[in-house]
């Protein structure tokens, strides 16, 4: 299986547009690296793509990797598409797929990030033919892709609910499947990805999920609960936005130390010190052997 990350910021990505935060200022004058929002791109053969999210980034980052490319006047070898969920920075790339023509893409998602993406005019399309948004079941056994599968007989998907609200502009609803984890492996299962961006809280069944992954890319948003209080950014701690904070007392290291899985924090938001190498903060991810994701990462399974 092959693994790319195509972004690893949060919503806005770094530098965003109307911030002057520490992070955005050294990324803008070239001294970190830029990150645009977070999604995977994943194959069994380097030929037939599925993504894992769809940021509004998504030009941006087909371009960036020569596999995304289309191999004909029209055409594209992106099979399908997953949502963990109904954040704009995670969906809104589909209004740059809308030029697809007659290519259908497979879309799967829960029954309410479906409703609420699909209330939205601009993602109608991808409900209706040619192409197909199914719902995914939850919580049940990963089986073998069937010949309607967006990954085409090569990978299983599983999908996973996880603590977590709906978007702020749906009002931030805890209701099941407002969140979801992706478990992506081979038919073999011999090798087993997660993918976790989002999510307010480790419970016993993301747990496991991860305890039983051999890579596991999980929410890295903000490495304190205030942080955006302290910088001034937004007064809004991590737990308001539907996210569990990476450091401190409960955090998400904390809470994974030891798991023995190998751990790649993601969609971190600009405000991150993460993502400053020569912070505390990101002494502490090397310390605890784990690592954060960067765009144009990729990973062999």
């Amino acid at each position: 299986m092959i693994v790319r990350v195509l972004g690893s910021a949060a919503g806005g990505g770094v530098p965003q547009w109307n911030c002057a935060c520490d992070n955005c200022s050294a990324a803008r004058a070239g001294r970190r690296a830029q990150r645009t929002q977070s999604g995977l791109a994943v194959s069994a053969d380097g030929k037939r793509w599925l993504l894992l999210n769809c940021s509004p980034d998504i030009a941006s980052q087909i371009e960036a990797f020569a596999p995304l490319h289309p191999g004909k006047p029209r055409g594209t070898p992106i099979a399908g598409i997953l949502f963990t969920d109904a954040n704009v920075d995670h969906l809104g790339g589909l209004a740059t797929l809308r030029q697809s023509g007659e290519h259908h893409f497979i879309v799967r998602s829960s029954a309410i990030v479906r409703a609420i993406a699909t209330a939205q005019s601009a993602y109608v399309p991808f409900s209706q033919p040619p192409h197909r948004w199914l719902e995914s079941p939850l919580d049940v056994p990963c089986e073998a892709a069937s010949e309607d599968d967006i990954v085409g007989n090569q990978l299983a998907v599983r999908a996973l609910s996880v603590p977590g609200t709906t978007p702020g502009y749906d009002g931030r609803r805890r209701i099941p499947g407002a969140v979801v984890a992706y478990e992506v492996s081979d038919l073999d299962r011999k090798n087993r990805l997660l993918f976790a961006p989002v999510f307010s809280g480790v419970d016993s069944a993301l747990y496991a999920a991860i305890a039983s992954a051999h890579v596991a890319f999980v929410d890295g948003t903000f490495y304190t609960t205030d942080e955006l209080v302290a910088q001034h950014l937004l007064p809004k701690s991590a737990e308001s936005l539907g996210h569990q904070s990476v450091g401190g007392e409960g955090g998400t290291l904390e809470r994974l130390r030891g798991i023995g899985t190998r751990i790649v924090f993601t969609h971190l938001n600009n405000s991150n010190p993460m993502l400053d190498p020569s912070s505390a903060a990101s002494q502490e991810i090397r310390e605890a052997a784990t690592e954060i994701a960067y765009d144009g990462m990729e990973l062999l399974l």
